[in-house]
C-alpha cells in the first residue's frame, strides 16, 4: 500500500507545471546608441537652469557611443554585471563651450550594471537598468597631445528594456546617460 501512494505522489508531481529559471546563465551584450551624457551629473543640472531660464538645450544626433556588457543573472527576476561604452567624438560638459572647429573629445565610460526583470518569458523580456560607474575623457589636439583629459562619475539609466529571443536576440533600450537616449544591440545567452 505504501508503495502504491508513493507512486501516486511522484506520479503527481510530475504533472506540476514548471517553468524554467535563468538563474545561472551568463549575457553578453554589444550595442549601439544615440545621443549619450557620460558627464549626466552637469548635464542635467545645465538643462535644469536652461528650463528655469525659458530656454532647453539643442540635442545632436551626431553624438554616439559604442558599448559591450557581461551580465550574470543570479535569480529569475535580477541580474548583475559590467558595462563599458565608447564614444569617439563625445560633446562636452554643456557647462563649457566648445567650438566645432576644435576636435571633440573621446570618452571610455566602465560601470557596474543592474538589471530588474518585469517580465520574464522564453522569447521575450521586458526590463530595467541602472549603471554607475567612471568615465575618462580626452581631447587630442593637432599636434597629437593631449592636453584636457579628466576622470569623472557616471551613471545610465534605462526605464524600459525590451529583449527579443531565446539565446540569441535582440534588444533596444530608452534610457538617459553614457550608453545613449536610445540604444540597440545583439545579445547572447550562454
Amino acid at each position: 500500500m505504501r508503495a502504491l501512494i508513493l507512486q501516486i505522489v511522484l506520479l503527481g508531481s510530475t504533472i506540476i507545471p514548471c517553468t524554467a529559471q535563468d538563474k545561472g546563465k551568463s549575457e553578453l551584450t554589444i550595442s549601439f546608441g544615440i545621443m549619450p551624457a557620460e558627464d549626466v551629473a552637469a548635464e542635467f543640472l545645465t538643462i535644469f537652469f536652461l528650463a528655469l531660464a525659458g530656454r532647453f538645450p539643442e540635442g545632436k544626433l551626431d553624438d554616439n557611443a559604442f558599448a559591450l556588457a557581461y551580465k550574470y543573472h543570479v535569480s529569475e527576476r535580477f541580474s548583475l554585471g559590467a558595462s563599458g561604452a565608447y564614444n569617439a567624438s563625445a560633446q562636452e560638459t554643456r557647462f563649457f563651450k566648445w567650438y566645432d572647429n576644435e576636435p571633440r573629445p573621446k570618452t571610455l565610460a566602465i560601470a557596474a550594471e543592474s538589471n530588474f526583470f518585469y517580465l520574464k518569458r522564453p522569447k521575450i523580456n521586458l526590463y530595467s537598468s541602472m549603471s554607475a560607474g567612471f568615465f575618462g575623457s580626452w581631447k587630442n589636439e593637432y599636434n597629437g597631445i593631449s592636453n584636457t583629459s579628466f576622470i569623472s562619475p557616471t551613471l545610465h539609466y534605462s526605464p524600459v528594456g525590451i529583449r527579443v529571443g531565446r539565446d540569441t536576440g535582440g534588444f533596444v533600450e530608452l534610457g538617459y546617460g553614457f550608453k545613449g537616449l536610445v540604444s540597440g544591440g545583439l545579445s547572447i545567452r550562454f
